[in-house]
């Protein structure tokens, strides 16, 4: 009797799951009156060219028609879009909206660790004001994203549409040697705590399962109501670069993932560990460009030939960053210069690190697989920090909440990308990191309308995407400057 009440009590779960998730995508939650943008040229994120003088109305949360001489609905709110260009929202697809017990930020964990759900809040409406209208969270702690992912979906809160993994599978949290070297002999009680919040009991102990044992627990966790599966098809560094799994149990996951029409990814930084993931049939990679070492032609031939989505952290590898880059590099090579040479393989390598090595490959990764043609879209990394309080500097905007996203997209350009084919990558193939491709991602008529209004040609500039006047979500327009609505990490422009 016990045991099927609790198979009862897992499918009542995974049915709540399947509600939030079809809610989620719904597009109805926020559906306000009817709208019609009319004169506007339609940028539809599928490549292809621009088309001016289109009308695009809007009912019910989703695109209804696109054409010329539409009428208004009664009561319909008539925008004027004329000299204006109007695109779907972006997505970002690699995020983390919570603070997890990082090593290097002890003292925000503490303080904010009960405040998850608020950080987790400002961070969506962060990266809406900037235009992000879907993020993915690929890491963080489950529970408060869970909460606050909901509360977006059924239009309690204004934010970044939201999916959310939870754990890295096969990670055992901020303070485990997968994560970050850290054994377990010395650690405080709350580095364990920190540990098990994040790994959610899919840590470390995945990777000595039998396969159908990983079935089983994987299946279980999908219960809980993730939007999608990232699992470590290595260590999260890339030396020692660390293969997690067998190809049998990556095969199961995807397995298990694919069964509930979810998307299964991996975060691998060696090209066998990223062999066997894509083997095993993942459909994207996450941050593809961290590699151990410059991409071997037959892994790039794999990618290409299994249409796997290359999640890009182009603002990582561009703009600013590529420039103190080049600038700690110089320095570092005037500093070896004087040193003696190196006595050990420690000291070979410190002395790589030292001249921005690693920078220098995922620079020619990145630039290599766009250059492939292997489908890409961007995937930040954008994450929260320390708490300005502990901060001796200001943080850059690399990784800011919706600022690095808007880089991302414009270091597309930089690495190779036309205008055009970074906004496919921030648009279309953002949709499809969701799974939901049939939804999102592109203007087309029956799609939840998700839609930017800019005042200038993102693709005679890409830097026009930062020209946003309006901002439709599911069909309703935001009001951007009052965004985020409580400032916990996001501080007050200065008063002029």
């Amino acid at each position: 009797m016990h045991s099927g009440r609790q198979g009862g009590a897992l499918r009542r779960v995974a049915r709540l799951a399947m509600a939030a998730l079809a809610l989620l995508f719904s597009g109805m939650a926020l559906a306000g009156p009817p709208v019609l943008i009319s004169g506007v040229t339609v940028i539809d994120g599928t490549g292809a060219a621009p088309r001016p003088g289109q009308d695009v109305l809007i009912d019910k949360g989703r695109i209804a028609a696109i054409g010329q001489g539409l009428s208004a609905p009664r009561g319909a709110t008539r925008v004027d879009g004329r000299g204006r260009y109007l695109l779907p929202g972006f997505i970002d697809s690699n995020v983390h909206a919570t603070v997890y017990g990082n090593p290097a930020r002890r003292d925000t964990s503490s303080r904010y660790a009960d405040r998850n759900e608020d950080l987790a809040l400002e961070f969506a409406q962060r990266q809406l004001k900037a235009g992000v209208t879907t993020i993915r969270d690929s890491y963080g702690v489950l529970p408060p994203l869970l909460a606050v992912r909901d509360r977006i979906a059924r239009g309690e809160a204004t934010g970044a549409r939201m999916l959310v993994a939870g754990n890295i599978l096969g990670w055992g949290g901020p303070f485990s040697l997968t994560y970050s070297l850290t054994g377990d002999r010395d650690l405080t009680l709350f580095q364990e705590q920190w540990n098990d919040i994040l790994a959610q009991g899919m840590g470390e102990e995945l990777m000595d399962m039998t396969p159908e044992e990983l079935r089983v627990a994987v299946s279980a966790y999908l219960d809980r109501g993730v939007d999608f599966l990232k699992y470590g098809g290595t260590s999260h560094f890339t030396f020692p670069s660390l293969i997690g799994f067998s190809p049998r149990q990556q095969r199961v996951i995807v397995e298990e993932a694919h069964k509930r029409g979810r998307i299964a990814e991996t975060h691998a930084t060696s090209p066998e560990g990223l062999y066997i993931a894509v083997e095993a049939g993942i459909d994207l990679i996450q941050h593809p460009e961290i590699l151990s070492r410059d991409y071997p032609q037959e892994l790039i031939d794999l990618i290409l030939s299994k249409g796997t989505l290359c999640a890009i952290r182009a603002n990582m590898v561009t703009g600013a960053v590529r420039q103190r880059q080049i600038e700690k590099r110089a320095a570092a090579l005037a500093s070896i210069a004087k040193m003696p040479p190196a006595r050990t393989s420690t000291e070979v390598r410190r002395r790589a690190v030292m001249r921005g090595e690693d920078d220098e490959i995922q620079r020619r990764n990145a630039e290599r697989l766009i250059k492939a043609g292997c489908p890409v879209t961007i995937a930040t990394d954008n994450y929260l920090g320390d708490a300005p309080e502990f901060r001796r500097s200001p943080k850059t905007p690399d990784q800011e909440p919706g600022e690095g996203s808007l880089l991302a997209i414009e270091g597309l350009v930089e690495l190779g990308m036309s205008p055009m084919d970074a906004i496919v990558a921030a648009t279309r193939n953002g949709a499809r990191a969701t799974g939901r491709l049939n939804e999102l991602g592109t203007i087309e008529t029956g799609k939840i309308a998700d839609l930017l209004l800019l005042s200038a040609d993102p693709t005679a500039d890409i830097r026009n995407i930062r020209r946003l006047e309006r901002l439709f979500f599911a069909g309703e327009e935001v009001d951007l400057a009052a965004l985020p609505h409580t400032r916990l990490f996001m501080e007050a422009p200065a008063q002029e």
